[in-house]
């Protein structure tokens, strides 16, 4: 159980940096943007819903916007894929079990 612990915390930082990262660089790229601009811009890029941009972008923002989708998508596929592997390998069942069985030997 740790083993997938960890790999869930690694990949909760990851994205938890994407944010931070994303954020600040629409924030200290773009003038006039504020953080929850930023953070917006951030979240409909890596979310690919295509709202557009609600402010423009300059040429540097354009090329991180890029570098953002890119990484966003990136770290999307790698999560969809270990929910997947996680629930189709039946990961859950030998998780309650380890569970419920390290509960008995505590009781003992």
């Amino acid at each position: 159980m740790k083993e997938y612990s960890k790999e869930w915390l690694k990949l909760s930082i990851i994205i938890i940096s994407i944010l931070m990262i994303g954020t600040l660089g629409y924030y200290f790229l773009e003038d006039g943007w504020s953080l929850l601009d930023a953070f917006y811009m951030v979240i409909i890029s890596i979310t690919t819903v295509g709202y557009g941009e609600i402010h423009e972008l300059s040429p540097a923002g354009r090329v991180f916007t890029i570098f953002l989708i890119l990484s966003g998508l990136g770290v999307a596929a790698t999560t969809m894929t270990k929910v997947a592997k996680f629930l189709l390998e039946g990961e859950i069942k030998g998780a309650f079990r380890r569970k419920r069985v390290s509960k008995k030997i505590s009781k003992l």
